[in-house]
Protein backbone atom coordinates (compact mmCIF):
# COMPACT_ATOMS: atom_id res chain seq x y z
CA UNK A 1 0.00 0.00 0.00
CA UNK A 2 2.48 2.78 0.93
CA UNK A 3 4.61 1.72 -2.22
CA UNK A 4 1.80 2.62 -4.77
CA UNK A 5 1.07 5.97 -2.64
CA UNK A 6 5.50 6.47 -2.73
CA UNK A 7 4.49 5.98 -6.85
CA UNK A 8 2.17 8.09 -7.33
CA UNK A 9 3.36 10.72 -5.37
CA UNK A 10 7.25 10.57 -7.89
CA UNK A 11 4.62 10.82 -10.48
CA UNK A 12 2.57 14.09 -9.45
CA UNK A 13 5.95 15.48 -8.62
CA UNK A 14 7.73 14.60 -11.94
CA UNK A 15 3.63 15.90 -13.35
CA UNK A 16 4.26 19.28 -11.99
CA UNK A 17 7.89 20.09 -12.90
CA UNK A 18 6.85 18.93 -16.27
CA UNK A 19 4.06 21.36 -15.79
CA UNK A 20 6.21 23.81 -14.69
CA UNK A 21 8.78 23.40 -17.64
CA UNK A 22 6.33 23.70 -20.22
CA UNK A 23 5.00 26.69 -19.25
CA UNK A 24 8.33 28.38 -18.87
CA UNK A 25 8.30 29.09 -15.04
CA UNK A 26 10.88 26.25 -14.00
CA UNK A 27 13.19 28.73 -12.45
CA UNK A 28 16.62 27.83 -10.58
CA UNK A 29 14.62 28.08 -7.58
CA UNK A 30 11.90 25.92 -8.27
CA UNK A 31 14.90 22.97 -9.63
CA UNK A 32 16.53 23.86 -5.62
CA UNK A 33 13.28 23.26 -3.84
CA UNK A 34 12.24 20.08 -6.36
CA UNK A 35 15.61 18.54 -5.32
CA UNK A 36 14.89 19.51 -1.51
CA UNK A 37 11.39 17.39 -2.56
CA UNK A 38 13.38 14.37 -4.27
CA UNK A 39 15.80 14.25 -1.44
CA UNK A 40 12.84 13.92 1.23
CA UNK A 41 11.30 11.10 -1.70
CA UNK A 42 14.00 9.16 -1.79
CA UNK A 43 14.51 9.24 2.07
CA UNK A 44 11.08 8.59 2.09
CA UNK A 45 11.82 5.32 0.00
CA UNK A 46 14.50 3.98 2.17
CA UNK A 47 12.02 3.89 5.12
CA UNK A 48 9.46 2.75 3.44
CA UNK A 49 11.61 -0.29 2.07
CA UNK A 50 13.68 -1.29 4.73
CA UNK A 51 11.61 -2.42 8.03
CA UNK A 52 10.17 -4.66 5.44
CA UNK A 53 13.30 -6.45 4.23
CA UNK A 54 14.31 -6.77 7.69
CA UNK A 55 11.27 -7.76 9.12
CA UNK A 56 10.26 -10.29 6.55
CA UNK A 57 12.09 -13.97 7.16
CA UNK A 58 13.80 -15.40 4.48
CA UNK A 59 11.88 -18.35 2.86
CA UNK A 60 11.97 -21.67 4.32
CA UNK A 61 14.15 -24.06 2.15
CA UNK A 62 12.42 -26.66 0.52
CA UNK A 63 12.13 -30.59 1.37
CA UNK A 64 14.92 -32.94 -0.09
CA UNK A 65 14.44 -36.26 -0.81
CA UNK A 66 17.46 -37.62 0.47
CA UNK A 67 17.49 -39.86 3.19
CA UNK A 68 19.22 -38.79 6.30
CA UNK A 69 22.48 -40.87 7.04
CA UNK A 70 22.51 -42.35 10.59
CA UNK A 71 25.93 -42.03 12.10
CA UNK A 72 26.64 -43.38 15.43
CA UNK A 73 29.14 -42.05 17.34
CA UNK A 74 30.80 -43.83 20.91
CA UNK A 75 33.64 -42.48 22.90
CA UNK A 76 36.92 -44.69 22.35
CA UNK A 77 40.02 -44.37 24.91
CA UNK A 78 43.20 -43.26 23.71
CA UNK A 79 46.38 -43.52 25.33
CA UNK A 80 46.60 -40.29 27.13
CA UNK A 81 43.39 -41.07 29.13
CA UNK A 82 41.22 -38.84 27.82
CA UNK A 83 38.12 -40.45 25.58
CA UNK A 84 37.58 -39.02 22.07
CA UNK A 85 34.25 -39.68 19.87
CA UNK A 86 35.11 -41.79 17.09
CA UNK A 87 32.14 -41.91 14.12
Amino acid sequence: MFAKIYWYTWLIIVAVAGLLLATGNMTNMAVVVFGFIAFGMIFMGMTNVLPWTLTHAAAEPLPTKEKERRVSAEAVPVPHGAYTVQV
